[in-house]
């Protein structure tokens, strides 16, 4: 891969700012909500029967998924449609050699950067569980597998929005998108479905995907969403057809 178009693509990042501004939400959602559920963690679930593997005090690392996941795609929506709203695509073209270069430097960028977004809340959020949480907090293997689950599902969805971008060619109308679909969209399809009595469409969604993902086996037990380790493949499917949509539909586009 061309080291300059990486660079160039970084720099494009680093010039914006809504970049830095993006992680704001769900660090400080991450944090309050990993306080409270931590502090309140045997209140809240006296008998431990919460039916999460990481318990009840975890919750709140559980809602700072959730924010920087969105957050996440948002962030691949709009740095991938940038271009084509300021029309800078057109002289990247003419200067790399080869479209499939601009768009995998696309990718990466946007992956390391996401990636950056989820370890800073999940961080965040495990540094106020131990401060408030105490013995609550149970540190096993679960709860790395669930902050590594976390961290893949936020690159996955920063793909999904990057993919979603050069489909639409606009950065606003990408994240409107993927705004209504993770917020209403899917809910809307997976209840209409399970009225129609296909409930377990709605776990092979790419958000209840995600649901079953970070949640590395709490669910397995579920009519709906699908088990470990197909919830992740499920995922990742999802994730290479959005990139893989972007990615023909910019080598075959006419840029003006």
């Amino acid at each position: 891969m061309n080291t300059g178009l990486l660079v160039s693509e970084a720099r494009k990042v680093t010039t914006l700012n809504f970049w830095w501004a993006l992680p704001i939400a769900p660090v400080a959602v991450g944090m309050f909500a990993s306080a409270i559920y931590a502090g309140l963690a045997d209140a809240l679930d006296p008998y431990d029967d919460s039916g999460l593997s990481t318990g009840a005090a975890s919750i709140g690392l559980y809602f700072a998924l959730a924010w920087v996941i969105l957050f996440a795609g948002i962030f691949g929506a709009v740095n991938a449609g940038t271009d084509f709203r300021h029309k800078t695509l057109t002289p990247t073209f003419l200067i790399a050699p080869r479209r499939d270069g601009v768009v995998a430097s696309k990718y990466v960028v946007t992956i390391v950067v996401a990636l950056g977004y989820g370890l800073l809340a999940e961080a965040t959020s495990l540094i106020c569980m131990s401060v408030f949480g105490g013995g609550r907090v149970e540190w096993s293997p679960t709860l790395l597998a669930v902050v590594a689950a976390g961290a893949l599902a936020a690159v996955c969805w920063s793909l999904i929005g990057a993919g979603l971008g050069l489909l639409l060619g606009s950065p606003i109308g990408a994240a409107l998108a993927l705004v209504a679909w993770y917020l209403v969209g899917e809910l809307t399809v997976s209840t209409i479905a399970a009225g129609l009595g296909f409930q377990r469409l709605g776990g092979l969604l790419p958000g209840g995907a995600t649901l079953s993902t970070v949640a590395v086996g709490s669910l397995d037990n579920s009519d709906v969403f699908v088990s470990w380790p197909v919830a992740p493949a499920v995922l990742l499917a999802w994730t290479a057809l959005f990139t893989g949509a972007g990615w023909w539909v910019v080598r075959q586009r006419d840029i003006t």
